[in-house]
């Protein structure tokens, strides 16, 4: 940090911290201690982070039967909630997959 001198970055939207982590990210460049990332490289790791989104967006229909019952049931939870009971079911089966939901 700069210890309240006037850092050299004015720009509004930056606070002071970020302005000192742009001093001396420039500094660390103009040092040589880190190198910029070739136009190709960017590219690669643009890509892989697409792929990443991509594959953690896509989402898969499928059809279940469930007892009447249980939907009723599922649809008032869901109502509580103010969800869409298909975003609540969803939202369940998501936690259940990943372990932050527990079966009884």
């Amino acid at each position: 940090m700069n210890n309240g001198t006037k850092n050299k970055y004015d720009a509004a939207f930056l606070d002071e911290e970020e302005k000192d982590f742009v001093e001396s990210f420039e500094a660390a460049l103009e040092a040589g201690e880190i190198t910029p990332h070739s136009a190709q490289e960017m590219e690669t790791i643009r890509q892989d982070w697409k792929d990443v989104l991509d594959n953690t967006l896509k989402k898969r229909a499928i059809t279940l039967r469930l007892q009447e019952r249980d939907i009723r049931r599922l649809k008032s939870q869901a109502r509580e909630l103010g969800l869409p009971y298909q975003t609540y079911i969803s939202s369940m089966l998501h936690q259940l997959a990943n372990n932050k939901l527990t079966t009884r």
